[in-house]
Protein backbone atom coordinates (compact mmCIF):
# COMPACT_ATOMS: atom_id res chain seq x y z
CA UNK A 1 0.00 0.00 0.00
CA UNK A 2 2.94 2.71 0.93
CA UNK A 3 4.19 1.57 -2.66
CA UNK A 4 0.98 2.08 -4.13
CA UNK A 5 0.46 5.92 -2.02
CA UNK A 6 3.63 6.47 -3.04
CA UNK A 7 3.28 6.16 -6.95
CA UNK A 8 0.06 7.43 -6.85
CA UNK A 9 1.47 10.79 -5.09
CA UNK A 10 4.34 10.58 -7.58
CA UNK A 11 2.28 10.48 -10.46
CA UNK A 12 0.46 13.43 -8.99
CA UNK A 13 3.66 15.37 -8.65
CA UNK A 14 4.09 14.94 -11.71
CA UNK A 15 1.14 16.45 -13.00
CA UNK A 16 0.85 19.31 -11.20
CA UNK A 17 4.61 20.31 -11.93
CA UNK A 18 3.73 19.99 -15.93
CA UNK A 19 0.10 21.07 -15.25
CA UNK A 20 -0.14 23.14 -18.26
CA UNK A 21 1.62 20.33 -20.42
CA UNK A 22 -1.53 18.83 -18.91
CA UNK A 23 -4.38 21.86 -19.43
CA UNK A 24 -2.69 22.44 -23.48
CA UNK A 25 -2.71 18.64 -24.18
CA UNK A 26 -6.48 18.27 -23.09
CA UNK A 27 -7.36 21.79 -24.94
CA UNK A 28 -6.05 20.72 -28.52
CA UNK A 29 -7.41 17.09 -28.60
CA UNK A 30 -11.05 18.92 -27.68
CA UNK A 31 -10.84 21.30 -29.78
CA UNK A 32 -9.29 19.68 -33.22
CA UNK A 33 -11.82 16.50 -32.18
CA UNK A 34 -14.76 18.78 -31.76
CA UNK A 35 -13.54 20.13 -34.85
CA UNK A 36 -13.70 17.32 -36.88
CA UNK A 37 -17.09 16.39 -35.68
CA UNK A 38 -18.58 19.46 -36.31
CA UNK A 39 -17.63 19.17 -39.62
CA UNK A 40 -18.97 15.87 -40.17
CA UNK A 41 -22.05 15.68 -43.01
CA UNK A 42 -25.09 14.44 -41.68
CA UNK A 43 -26.26 11.35 -42.96
CA UNK A 44 -30.24 10.82 -43.38
CA UNK A 45 -31.67 6.99 -43.52
CA UNK A 46 -34.53 6.80 -45.57
CA UNK A 47 -36.35 2.99 -45.76
CA UNK A 48 -39.56 1.36 -46.34
CA UNK A 49 -40.61 -2.44 -45.04
CA UNK A 50 -43.23 -4.73 -47.41
CA UNK A 51 -45.09 -7.26 -46.56
CA UNK A 52 -45.28 -10.03 -49.58
CA UNK A 53 -48.51 -12.29 -49.34
CA UNK A 54 -47.75 -15.60 -51.48
CA UNK A 55 -50.92 -17.00 -52.42
CA UNK A 56 -50.70 -19.87 -50.25
CA UNK A 57 -54.25 -21.56 -51.74
CA UNK A 58 -53.30 -21.19 -54.89
CA UNK A 59 -50.62 -22.71 -55.47
CA UNK A 60 -51.23 -26.03 -54.06
CA UNK A 61 -54.83 -26.29 -55.80
CA UNK A 62 -52.65 -25.79 -59.40
CA UNK A 63 -49.39 -28.01 -58.42
CA UNK A 64 -49.11 -30.35 -60.94
CA UNK A 65 -51.34 -28.69 -63.66
CA UNK A 66 -49.86 -25.79 -63.97
CA UNK A 67 -46.05 -24.50 -64.35
CA UNK A 68 -44.84 -25.32 -60.35
CA UNK A 69 -43.55 -22.21 -59.60
CA UNK A 70 -42.38 -21.63 -55.51
CA UNK A 71 -43.79 -17.98 -54.96
CA UNK A 72 -41.21 -17.87 -51.60
CA UNK A 73 -38.27 -19.04 -53.78
CA UNK A 74 -38.97 -16.74 -56.61
CA UNK A 75 -39.35 -13.66 -54.00
CA UNK A 76 -35.72 -15.12 -52.40
CA UNK A 77 -34.70 -14.55 -55.84
CA UNK A 78 -35.94 -11.41 -56.40
CA UNK A 79 -34.02 -9.97 -53.50
CA UNK A 80 -31.03 -11.68 -54.31
CA UNK A 81 -31.46 -10.30 -58.04
CA UNK A 82 -32.49 -6.69 -56.57
CA UNK A 83 -29.28 -5.23 -56.70
CA UNK A 84 -28.12 -6.45 -60.02
CA UNK A 85 -26.06 -4.16 -62.32
CA UNK A 86 -29.36 -3.86 -64.54
CA UNK A 87 -31.85 -2.64 -61.70
CA UNK A 88 -28.84 -0.48 -60.14
CA UNK A 89 -28.71 1.57 -63.43
CA UNK A 90 -32.08 2.35 -63.86
CA UNK A 91 -32.00 3.10 -60.41
CA UNK A 92 -29.74 5.68 -61.14
CA UNK A 93 -31.83 6.83 -63.71
CA UNK A 94 -35.05 7.03 -62.00
CA UNK A 95 -33.26 9.26 -58.79
CA UNK A 96 -31.84 11.51 -60.97
CA UNK A 97 -28.52 10.18 -59.49
CA UNK A 98 -26.67 10.89 -63.39
CA UNK A 99 -26.91 13.74 -63.03
CA UNK A 100 -22.98 14.02 -61.23
CA UNK A 101 -21.68 11.41 -63.49
CA UNK A 102 -19.47 12.39 -66.15
CA UNK A 103 -17.40 9.60 -67.07
CA UNK A 104 -17.89 5.50 -66.86
CA UNK A 105 -15.48 5.72 -64.30
CA UNK A 106 -17.69 8.20 -62.33
CA UNK A 107 -20.53 5.71 -63.02
CA UNK A 108 -18.67 2.41 -62.24
CA UNK A 109 -18.08 4.05 -58.77
CA UNK A 110 -21.48 5.08 -58.32
CA UNK A 111 -23.11 1.78 -59.03
CA UNK A 112 -20.22 0.12 -56.36
CA UNK A 113 -21.41 2.65 -53.63
CA UNK A 114 -25.00 1.97 -54.14
CA UNK A 115 -24.51 -1.46 -54.27
CA UNK A 116 -22.46 -1.03 -50.38
CA UNK A 117 -24.59 1.02 -48.94
CA UNK A 118 -28.33 0.31 -49.87
CA UNK A 119 -29.26 -2.51 -47.38
CA UNK A 120 -31.99 -5.52 -48.23
CA UNK A 121 -32.86 -7.39 -44.71
CA UNK A 122 -35.10 -9.80 -44.01
CA UNK A 123 -37.27 -9.69 -40.34
CA UNK A 124 -39.87 -12.34 -41.53
CA UNK A 125 -39.89 -14.82 -44.49
CA UNK A 126 -42.94 -12.59 -46.10
CA UNK A 127 -41.73 -8.91 -44.20
CA UNK A 128 -38.38 -7.14 -45.48
CA UNK A 129 -36.62 -3.83 -45.50
CA UNK A 130 -34.93 -1.72 -48.05
CA UNK A 131 -33.15 1.21 -46.72
CA UNK A 132 -30.24 3.54 -48.04
CA UNK A 133 -28.58 6.36 -46.11
CA UNK A 134 -26.61 9.29 -48.06
CA UNK A 135 -25.80 13.30 -46.54
CA UNK A 136 -29.01 14.62 -48.83
CA UNK A 137 -32.67 13.25 -46.92
CA UNK A 138 -34.48 13.57 -50.60
CA UNK A 139 -32.16 11.43 -52.25
CA UNK A 140 -32.19 9.30 -49.82
CA UNK A 141 -36.05 8.59 -49.94
CA UNK A 142 -35.25 8.76 -53.83
CA UNK A 143 -33.37 5.95 -53.92
CA UNK A 144 -35.66 3.91 -51.57
CA UNK A 145 -38.99 4.81 -53.57
CA UNK A 146 -36.87 4.01 -57.08
CA UNK A 147 -36.20 0.87 -55.53
CA UNK A 148 -39.29 -0.07 -54.31
CA UNK A 149 -40.75 0.67 -57.99
CA UNK A 150 -38.26 -1.56 -59.55
CA UNK A 151 -39.04 -4.04 -56.51
CA UNK A 152 -43.02 -4.21 -58.07
CA UNK A 153 -42.19 -4.25 -61.62
CA UNK A 154 -40.00 -7.26 -61.22
CA UNK A 155 -42.61 -9.20 -58.75
CA UNK A 156 -45.36 -8.54 -61.17
CA UNK A 157 -43.05 -8.88 -64.43
CA UNK A 158 -40.52 -11.06 -64.24
CA UNK A 159 -42.58 -14.39 -64.09
CA UNK A 160 -45.02 -12.83 -66.87
CA UNK A 161 -41.50 -12.11 -69.65
CA UNK A 162 -40.38 -15.58 -68.47
CA UNK A 163 -44.20 -17.12 -68.83
CA UNK A 164 -44.55 -15.30 -72.39
CA UNK A 165 -40.92 -16.50 -73.96
CA UNK A 166 -41.81 -19.81 -73.05
CA UNK A 167 -44.77 -19.84 -74.08
CA UNK A 168 -43.40 -18.38 -77.88
CA UNK A 169 -40.99 -21.04 -77.53
CA UNK A 170 -43.53 -23.50 -76.88
CA UNK A 171 -45.46 -22.56 -80.10
CA UNK A 172 -42.52 -22.58 -82.03
CA UNK A 173 -41.75 -25.90 -80.98
CA UNK A 174 -45.14 -26.97 -81.54
CA UNK A 175 -45.82 -25.94 -85.18
CA UNK A 176 -42.57 -27.57 -85.94
CA UNK A 177 -43.23 -30.84 -84.34
CA UNK A 178 -46.53 -30.70 -86.25
CA UNK A 179 -45.13 -30.53 -89.72
CA UNK A 180 -42.86 -33.01 -88.70
CA UNK A 181 -45.71 -35.34 -87.61
CA UNK A 182 -47.56 -34.39 -90.64
CA UNK A 183 -44.64 -35.67 -92.78
CA UNK A 184 -44.25 -39.00 -91.17
CA UNK A 185 -48.11 -39.85 -91.13
CA UNK A 186 -47.88 -39.17 -94.87
CA UNK A 187 -44.51 -41.33 -95.60
CA UNK A 188 -46.06 -43.91 -92.94
CA UNK A 189 -49.10 -43.83 -95.26
CA UNK A 190 -47.67 -44.44 -98.17
CA UNK A 191 -45.30 -47.10 -97.04
CA UNK A 192 -48.40 -49.17 -95.37
CA UNK A 193 -50.43 -48.77 -98.79
CA UNK A 194 -47.37 -49.93 -100.63
CA UNK A 195 -46.62 -52.79 -98.37
CA UNK A 196 -50.45 -53.77 -97.11
CA UNK A 197 -50.34 -57.20 -98.09
CA UNK A 198 -47.04 -57.50 -95.83
CA UNK A 199 -48.41 -55.71 -92.95
CA UNK A 200 -51.75 -57.62 -92.54
CA UNK A 201 -50.09 -60.79 -92.56
CA UNK A 202 -51.12 -62.53 -95.79
CA UNK A 203 -47.22 -63.57 -96.08
CA UNK A 204 -47.80 -65.31 -92.89
CA UNK A 205 -46.42 -68.90 -92.46
CA UNK A 206 -49.76 -69.52 -91.84
CA UNK A 207 -50.99 -67.85 -94.84
CA UNK A 208 -48.46 -69.76 -96.66
CA UNK A 209 -49.62 -73.00 -95.37
CA UNK A 210 -53.33 -72.58 -95.70
CA UNK A 211 -52.72 -71.97 -99.71
CA UNK A 212 -50.46 -75.08 -99.72
CA UNK A 213 -53.53 -76.74 -98.52
CA UNK A 214 -55.56 -75.38 -100.90
CA UNK A 215 -53.81 -75.81 -103.69
CA UNK A 216 -53.57 -80.04 -102.48
CA UNK A 217 -57.64 -80.12 -102.26
CA UNK A 218 -58.17 -78.11 -105.18
CA UNK A 219 -55.64 -80.44 -106.81
CA UNK A 220 -57.39 -83.62 -105.35
CA UNK A 221 -60.74 -82.09 -106.65
CA UNK A 222 -60.00 -81.40 -109.62
CA UNK A 223 -57.98 -84.80 -110.15
CA UNK A 224 -61.75 -86.30 -109.43
CA UNK A 225 -63.81 -83.74 -111.80
CA UNK A 226 -61.59 -84.85 -114.55
CA UNK A 227 -62.14 -88.51 -113.50
CA UNK A 228 -65.82 -87.82 -113.64
CA UNK A 229 -65.67 -85.96 -117.04
CA UNK A 230 -63.93 -88.61 -118.68
CA UNK A 231 -66.30 -91.37 -117.65
CA UNK A 232 -69.25 -89.20 -118.63
CA UNK A 233 -67.51 -88.93 -122.21
CA UNK A 234 -67.30 -92.25 -122.49
CA UNK A 235 -70.65 -92.85 -121.30
CA UNK A 236 -72.01 -90.56 -123.87
CA UNK A 237 -70.42 -91.86 -126.99
CA UNK A 238 -71.42 -95.67 -125.98
CA UNK A 239 -75.11 -94.32 -125.97
CA UNK A 240 -77.13 -92.92 -128.97
CA UNK A 241 -80.09 -91.42 -128.54
CA UNK A 242 -83.54 -93.54 -130.29
CA UNK A 243 -86.41 -92.06 -132.54
CA UNK A 244 -89.80 -92.74 -133.16
CA UNK A 245 -91.58 -96.03 -132.58
CA UNK A 246 -87.63 -97.96 -132.96
CA UNK A 247 -87.69 -96.69 -129.13
CA UNK A 248 -90.51 -98.95 -128.23
CA UNK A 249 -89.62 -102.11 -130.52
CA UNK A 250 -85.90 -101.91 -129.58
CA UNK A 251 -85.80 -100.98 -125.72
CA UNK A 252 -88.93 -102.75 -124.68
CA UNK A 253 -89.50 -106.60 -126.70
CA UNK A 254 -90.67 -107.46 -123.59
CA UNK A 255 -90.97 -107.14 -119.55
CA UNK A 256 -86.57 -107.51 -119.01
CA UNK A 257 -86.33 -105.00 -121.89
CA UNK A 258 -88.71 -102.70 -120.38
CA UNK A 259 -87.22 -103.24 -117.00
CA UNK A 260 -83.57 -102.82 -118.58
CA UNK A 261 -84.37 -99.43 -119.89
CA UNK A 262 -85.55 -98.22 -116.46
CA UNK A 263 -82.96 -99.53 -114.53
CA UNK A 264 -80.59 -97.68 -117.63
CA UNK A 265 -82.69 -94.33 -116.95
CA UNK A 266 -81.77 -94.63 -113.32
CA UNK A 267 -78.40 -94.85 -113.14
CA UNK A 268 -77.80 -92.05 -116.22
CA UNK A 269 -80.31 -89.98 -113.40
CA UNK A 270 -78.01 -90.90 -110.21
CA UNK A 271 -75.37 -90.35 -112.22
CA UNK A 272 -75.47 -86.95 -112.43
CA UNK A 273 -75.86 -85.91 -109.22
CA UNK A 274 -73.52 -88.91 -107.79
CA UNK A 275 -70.38 -89.92 -108.31
CA UNK A 276 -70.07 -94.74 -109.87
CA UNK A 277 -68.56 -95.40 -105.70
CA UNK A 278 -72.17 -94.14 -104.66
CA UNK A 279 -74.01 -96.98 -103.13
CA UNK A 280 -76.88 -96.50 -105.02
CA UNK A 281 -75.53 -95.95 -108.20
CA UNK A 282 -73.52 -99.22 -107.28
CA UNK A 283 -76.45 -101.25 -107.07
CA UNK A 284 -77.98 -100.15 -109.55
CA UNK A 285 -74.93 -101.02 -112.38
CA UNK A 286 -75.38 -104.61 -110.42
CA UNK A 287 -78.69 -104.91 -111.10
CA UNK A 288 -78.38 -104.19 -114.72
CA UNK A 289 -75.52 -106.85 -115.25
CA UNK A 290 -77.81 -109.19 -113.74
CA UNK A 291 -80.67 -108.53 -116.01
CA UNK A 292 -78.42 -108.12 -118.88
CA UNK A 293 -76.34 -111.01 -118.06
CA UNK A 294 -79.81 -113.13 -118.37
CA UNK A 295 -80.75 -111.65 -120.94
CA UNK A 296 -78.17 -112.95 -122.75
CA UNK A 297 -78.64 -116.25 -121.90
CA UNK A 298 -82.17 -115.97 -123.77
CA UNK A 299 -80.03 -114.97 -127.10
CA UNK A 300 -81.51 -111.51 -126.75
CA UNK A 301 -79.68 -108.43 -127.82
CA UNK A 302 -80.21 -106.37 -125.27
CA UNK A 303 -79.84 -102.53 -124.78
CA UNK A 304 -77.52 -102.47 -121.97
CA UNK A 305 -75.85 -105.96 -122.60
CA UNK A 306 -72.98 -104.53 -123.91
CA UNK A 307 -71.90 -108.29 -125.59
CA UNK A 308 -71.11 -106.91 -129.05
CA UNK A 309 -68.06 -105.14 -129.22
CA UNK A 310 -68.32 -101.74 -130.49
CA UNK A 311 -72.01 -101.60 -130.50
CA UNK A 312 -74.01 -98.87 -129.16
CA UNK A 313 -76.96 -98.55 -126.90
CA UNK A 314 -79.80 -96.93 -127.72
CA UNK A 315 -81.43 -94.77 -125.27
CA UNK A 316 -84.28 -92.37 -125.36
CA UNK A 317 -83.39 -88.51 -125.79
CA UNK A 318 -83.91 -87.59 -122.87
CA UNK A 319 -81.77 -90.11 -120.87
CA UNK A 320 -79.16 -88.75 -123.41
CA UNK A 321 -79.73 -85.66 -123.20
CA UNK A 322 -79.04 -85.58 -119.39
CA UNK A 323 -75.78 -87.24 -120.24
CA UNK A 324 -74.60 -84.94 -122.00
CA UNK A 325 -76.02 -82.20 -119.86
CA UNK A 326 -73.51 -83.69 -117.16
CA UNK A 327 -70.89 -84.12 -119.25
CA UNK A 328 -70.92 -80.23 -119.81
CA UNK A 329 -71.29 -79.50 -116.37
CA UNK A 330 -68.32 -82.04 -115.75
CA UNK A 331 -66.50 -79.92 -118.34
CA UNK A 332 -67.15 -76.59 -116.49
CA UNK A 333 -66.16 -78.02 -113.24
CA UNK A 334 -63.17 -78.95 -114.37
CA UNK A 335 -62.17 -75.82 -115.93
CA UNK A 336 -63.42 -74.15 -112.77
CA UNK A 337 -61.31 -75.88 -110.56
CA UNK A 338 -57.96 -75.11 -113.00
CA UNK A 339 -58.55 -71.92 -112.70
CA UNK A 340 -58.80 -71.60 -109.18
CA UNK A 341 -55.77 -74.03 -109.33
CA UNK A 342 -53.47 -71.70 -111.27
CA UNK A 343 -54.54 -68.65 -109.24
CA UNK A 344 -53.97 -70.25 -105.87
CA UNK A 345 -50.16 -70.98 -107.40
CA UNK A 346 -49.79 -67.80 -108.36
CA UNK A 347 -51.03 -66.22 -105.23
CA UNK A 348 -48.52 -69.21 -103.20
CA UNK A 349 -45.46 -67.76 -105.18
CA UNK A 350 -46.42 -63.97 -104.96
CA UNK A 351 -46.81 -65.30 -100.61
CA UNK A 352 -43.44 -67.09 -101.02
CA UNK A 353 -41.79 -63.75 -102.45
CA UNK A 354 -43.71 -61.29 -99.86
CA UNK A 355 -42.53 -63.67 -96.63
CA UNK A 356 -38.81 -63.17 -98.10
CA UNK A 357 -39.03 -59.64 -98.37
CA UNK A 358 -41.15 -58.90 -95.37
CA UNK A 359 -38.67 -58.34 -92.41
CA UNK A 360 -36.72 -55.84 -94.48
CA UNK A 361 -40.47 -54.00 -94.89
CA UNK A 362 -41.73 -54.67 -91.36
CA UNK A 363 -37.92 -53.51 -90.17
CA UNK A 364 -38.89 -50.11 -92.46
CA UNK A 365 -42.35 -49.54 -91.07
CA UNK A 366 -41.10 -50.10 -87.34
CA UNK A 367 -38.44 -47.06 -87.52
CA UNK A 368 -41.52 -45.25 -89.46
CA UNK A 369 -43.83 -46.34 -86.34
CA UNK A 370 -41.01 -45.03 -83.79
CA UNK A 371 -40.22 -42.19 -84.98
CA UNK A 372 -43.94 -41.38 -85.52
CA UNK A 373 -44.55 -42.23 -81.70
CA UNK A 374 -41.52 -39.89 -80.52
CA UNK A 375 -43.27 -36.73 -83.08
CA UNK A 376 -46.53 -37.63 -81.17
CA UNK A 377 -45.16 -38.50 -78.01
CA UNK A 378 -43.47 -35.00 -77.60
CA UNK A 379 -45.63 -33.11 -79.76
CA UNK A 380 -48.01 -34.16 -77.15
CA UNK A 381 -46.14 -33.02 -74.43
CA UNK A 382 -45.57 -29.78 -75.86
CA UNK A 383 -49.38 -29.34 -75.90
CA UNK A 384 -49.52 -30.39 -72.02
CA UNK A 385 -46.81 -28.06 -71.61
CA UNK A 386 -48.44 -25.13 -73.37
CA UNK A 387 -51.95 -25.23 -71.48
CA UNK A 388 -50.26 -25.30 -68.34
CA UNK A 389 -48.08 -22.38 -68.87
CA UNK A 390 -51.59 -20.78 -70.08
CA UNK A 391 -53.14 -21.40 -66.65
CA UNK A 392 -50.11 -20.31 -64.78
CA UNK A 393 -50.20 -17.09 -66.86
CA UNK A 394 -53.99 -16.94 -66.39
CA UNK A 395 -53.22 -17.11 -62.47
CA UNK A 396 -50.57 -15.08 -62.27
CA UNK A 397 -52.31 -12.31 -64.45
CA UNK A 398 -56.09 -12.36 -62.93
CA UNK A 399 -56.19 -14.05 -59.37
CA UNK A 400 -52.58 -12.07 -58.62
CA UNK A 401 -50.52 -15.41 -57.09
CA UNK A 402 -47.65 -12.80 -55.54
CA UNK A 403 -49.29 -9.78 -54.09
CA UNK A 404 -47.35 -7.22 -51.83
CA UNK A 405 -48.09 -4.02 -49.41
CA UNK A 406 -45.99 -1.69 -48.24
CA UNK A 407 -46.19 -1.25 -44.53
CA UNK A 408 -43.79 1.99 -44.10
CA UNK A 409 -43.91 3.84 -47.12
CA UNK A 410 -40.40 5.77 -47.99
CA UNK A 411 -40.12 9.52 -46.86
CA UNK A 412 -37.27 12.15 -46.38
CA UNK A 413 -35.93 11.99 -42.89
CA UNK A 414 -35.81 14.96 -40.93
CA UNK A 415 -33.29 13.62 -38.04
CA UNK A 416 -29.98 12.15 -39.11
CA UNK A 417 -28.60 8.92 -37.98
CA UNK A 418 -25.14 9.39 -38.05
CA UNK A 419 -22.49 11.18 -36.97
CA UNK A 420 -24.05 10.64 -33.33
CA UNK A 421 -22.22 14.18 -32.21
CA UNK A 422 -23.10 14.12 -28.23
CA UNK A 423 -21.06 10.14 -28.43
CA UNK A 424 -18.17 11.59 -30.39
CA UNK A 425 -17.92 14.91 -27.99
CA UNK A 426 -17.85 12.92 -24.55
CA UNK A 427 -15.35 10.72 -26.44
CA UNK A 428 -13.12 13.24 -27.62
CA UNK A 429 -13.01 15.11 -23.91
CA UNK A 430 -12.35 11.65 -22.57
CA UNK A 431 -9.49 11.22 -25.23
CA UNK A 432 -8.17 14.96 -24.59
CA UNK A 433 -8.42 14.59 -20.21
CA UNK A 434 -6.59 11.03 -20.66
CA UNK A 435 -4.23 12.90 -23.06
CA UNK A 436 -3.55 15.65 -20.84
CA UNK A 437 -2.69 12.99 -17.68
CA UNK A 438 -1.08 10.87 -19.82
CA UNK A 439 1.58 13.35 -21.09
CA UNK A 440 2.70 14.27 -17.82
CA UNK A 441 2.80 10.50 -16.71
CA UNK A 442 5.20 10.00 -20.19
CA UNK A 443 7.55 12.95 -19.67
CA UNK A 444 8.18 11.59 -15.66
CA UNK A 445 9.21 8.01 -17.22
CA UNK A 446 11.92 9.75 -18.97
CA UNK A 447 12.81 12.33 -16.47
CA UNK A 448 16.49 11.73 -15.13
CA UNK A 449 15.75 14.12 -11.88
CA UNK A 450 14.70 12.64 -8.26
CA UNK A 451 11.22 14.18 -7.01
CA UNK A 452 11.61 12.76 -3.03
CA UNK A 453 14.37 11.62 -0.92
CA UNK A 454 12.96 7.65 -1.23
CA UNK A 455 13.30 7.48 -4.94
CA UNK A 456 17.19 8.80 -4.65
CA UNK A 457 17.76 6.47 -1.80
CA UNK A 458 16.63 3.80 -4.07
CA UNK A 459 19.89 4.28 -5.84
CA UNK A 460 21.42 2.62 -2.39
CA UNK A 461 23.61 6.00 -2.39
CA UNK A 462 23.78 7.38 1.57
CA UNK A 463 21.34 10.56 1.69
CA UNK A 464 22.35 12.55 4.67
CA UNK A 465 19.22 14.72 4.65
CA UNK A 466 16.72 16.71 2.29
CA UNK A 467 16.37 21.02 2.33
CA UNK A 468 12.66 21.45 2.38
CA UNK A 469 11.19 24.28 -0.14
CA UNK A 470 9.96 27.32 1.70
CA UNK A 471 7.40 29.61 0.05
CA UNK A 472 7.13 33.40 0.45
CA UNK A 473 4.19 35.80 -0.22
CA UNK A 474 5.24 36.34 -3.61
CA UNK A 475 5.36 32.29 -4.53
CA UNK A 476 2.15 31.80 -2.58
CA UNK A 477 0.38 34.19 -4.59
CA UNK A 478 1.51 32.76 -7.72
CA UNK A 479 0.49 29.43 -6.73
CA UNK A 480 -2.66 30.49 -6.29
CA UNK A 481 -2.94 31.79 -9.43
CA UNK A 482 -1.80 29.06 -11.25
CA UNK A 483 -4.24 26.43 -9.69
CA UNK A 484 -6.94 29.33 -10.29
CA UNK A 485 -5.78 29.31 -14.12
CA UNK A 486 -5.89 25.83 -14.62
CA UNK A 487 -8.89 25.33 -12.50
CA UNK A 488 -10.25 27.74 -15.06
CA UNK A 489 -9.08 26.21 -18.00
CA UNK A 490 -10.62 23.13 -16.84
CA UNK A 491 -13.89 24.63 -15.98
CA UNK A 492 -14.02 26.56 -19.76
CA UNK A 493 -13.08 23.04 -21.62
CA UNK A 494 -16.39 21.49 -19.61
CA UNK A 495 -18.16 23.88 -19.79
CA UNK A 496 -17.93 24.15 -23.93
CA UNK A 497 -18.19 20.39 -23.82
CA UNK A 498 -21.68 21.29 -22.35
CA UNK A 499 -22.28 24.22 -24.53
CA UNK A 500 -22.00 21.53 -27.30
CA UNK A 501 -23.31 19.20 -25.70
CA UNK A 502 -26.86 21.28 -25.07
CA UNK A 503 -26.94 22.75 -28.72
CA UNK A 504 -27.01 19.41 -30.48
CA UNK A 505 -30.30 17.71 -28.26
CA UNK A 506 -31.69 21.62 -28.86
CA UNK A 507 -31.24 20.75 -32.52
CA UNK A 508 -32.54 17.47 -32.58
CA UNK A 509 -35.32 18.00 -30.36
CA UNK A 510 -36.36 21.07 -32.46
CA UNK A 511 -36.48 18.31 -35.97
CA UNK A 512 -39.66 16.26 -36.00
CA UNK A 513 -39.43 12.77 -34.46
CA UNK A 514 -36.61 13.87 -31.71
CA UNK A 515 -33.13 12.05 -32.57
CA UNK A 516 -34.18 9.12 -34.24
Amino acid sequence: MESLSGLIFQYLHAIWRRKWITALTAWAVCVIGWSVIAMLPNKYESYTRIYVDADQLLTPLLRGIAVDVDPAQQLDVLQRTLLSRPNVEELIHMADLDRSVRTQADKDALIRRLMQQITIQPQTRNLFTISYTDSNPTTARNVVQSLLTIFAESTTGTQRTELDNAQRFLNDQIALYEKQLRATEQRRAEFRAQHLDVLNGAASASAIDTLRNQIQQTHDNLQDAVARRDELQRELESLTPSVGADVTTTTSPGAAEQQLAQLERQLAELRTRYTDEYPDVITVKQQIAALSSRLEKQGTTTVGGRHAPGARTKVSPVVYDQVRIQLLDAQAKVASLQRRLDQAQTDLSHAEATAKASPGVEAQYQDLDRDYSILKRNYDELLARREATNLSQAADTQADKIQFRVIDAPQAPTTPIAPNRPVLFSAVLLAGVLGGLGIPILLTQIDRSFATLNRLRSLGLPVLGGVSYVALFKSKSQSVMEMAGFSASAVALVMIYGVLILMTFNVHRALPGGLG
